[in-house]
């Protein structure tokens, strides 16, 4: 979103932070990356601070156009530590986009790992939320732009700092809408999870899914398939196979599995960032059940964009009413397109 918006501004320099990923040996000029500094704890790597190689940052830095940028625009706070190998005129136009809030993110997490019984971990995440505290305290008082996807953080930065200097942007995804017919009355009724489960919330998600919400819906609607889409660490995948839930691994091309899907749902209870996987749904056109969470910074209204939906008897309940009504499943898949459309495509 950042790279599209700012190279039809003008010409784009980008300095990446971390592993390449093979685009390395592109020949542009306006492309560099930069590794991460040696003897990164584990702790940094979990919470998602990054410490770059400060001499590898001024390097690269030396590379690009003198003039100074019109604007340098950090994506995410846990990189902003390159920041301290650019030239020194550059800093006076930093934006960052905070997305969120990242010790909100990582309390969260402590909250879902401890849920999960990992004690060691949830206090890996508790002590990366007071650190993050600290940064975003920073933060506020130095950049002069800040960008945050949810109006209800924005709001609470308004009131401490100069509105002018916070922005509601929201998270968007690219590629065209790609509406799909709503499922036939006479198909099997189905509903599809997608997300990647080496990340907790999705991994705490499926399990609240295996554990109380698809017991639930077998029996209020029988014959109905539950599909999770997405990578899963072994012992996750051994559970995911046993279970009486329909696990696809890894899909690359997503639209069939919508195509097949009755609805998607988002049961997340933890995590932070706008929720891609509830953007997606709404990009094929299919009504979605999420928890509040899920849709957290989002423009939604509940009952007509998405049911929300925070216990497993709402979840159960939301399920059961989109599939066997079809006038409110359309209504909610329309609405939830028609806001897609309008605010959240490239």
């Amino acid at each position: 979103m950042w790279a599209r918006e700012l190279s039809q501004a003008g010409e784009l320099v980008t300095l990446v932070i971390g592993n390449a990923y093979g685009v390395a040996a592109l020949d542009d000029p306006r492309l560099s990356f930069v590794p991460q500094a040696p003897g990164r704890s584990k702790w940094m790597k979990t919470i998602g601070w990054s410490s770059p190689d400060l001499a590898a940052v001024r390097s690269a830095s030396d590379r690009f156009p003198a003039t100074p940028p019109d604007r340098v625009v950090v994506f995410r706070l846990g990189i902003s530590p390159a920041l301290e190998g650019l030239p020194a005129s550059w800093l006076d136009r930093v934006e960052v986009d905070l997305d969120d809030w990242e010790s909100d993110r990582c309390f969260s997490l402590a909250g879902l790992a401890l849920r999960s019984g990992s004690l060691f971990r949830a206090a890996q995440f508790a002590a990366g939320g007071l650190f993050y505290r600290n940064r975003e305290r920073w933060a506020l008082s130095r950049f002069p732009v800040m960008h945050v996807s949810a109006e209800s953080d924005a709001a609470a930065m308004q009131a401490k700092f100069d509105p002018q200097r916070v922005r509601v942007t929201p998270n968007r995804i690219s590629g065209p809408p790609c509406p799909l017919p709503d499922r036939p009355a006479n198909g099997t009724p189905s509903i599809l999870f997608v997300g990647t489960l080496g990340y907790l919330p999705n991994r705490d998600a499926v399990e609240w899914l295996m554990k109380s919400i698809q017991p639930r819906l077998a029996r209020v609607l029988p014959g109905l398939a539950v599909t999770i889409a997405g990578d899963a660490p072994e012992r996750t995948a051994a559970r995911l196979i046993a279970s009486d839930l329909d696990w696809r691994g890894y899909v690359a091309d997503l639209r069939d599995l919508y195509e097949e899907a009755t609805i998607a749902i988002a049961p997340l209870r933890g995590g932070s960032g706008t929720k891609i996987k509830v953007l997606e749904a709404w990009r094929y056109r299919r009504a979605v059940v999420a928890t509040s969470h899920a849709v957290r910074g989002l423009c939604v209204v509940p009952g007509r964009h998405v049911l929300v939906a925070d216990t497993t008897g709402e979840m159960v309940d939301a399920c059961r009413r989109l599939i066997e009504d079809h006038s409110l499943r359309e209504r909610i898949a329309a609405e939830g397109h028609k806001l897609f459309l309008s605010h959240y495509m490239i």
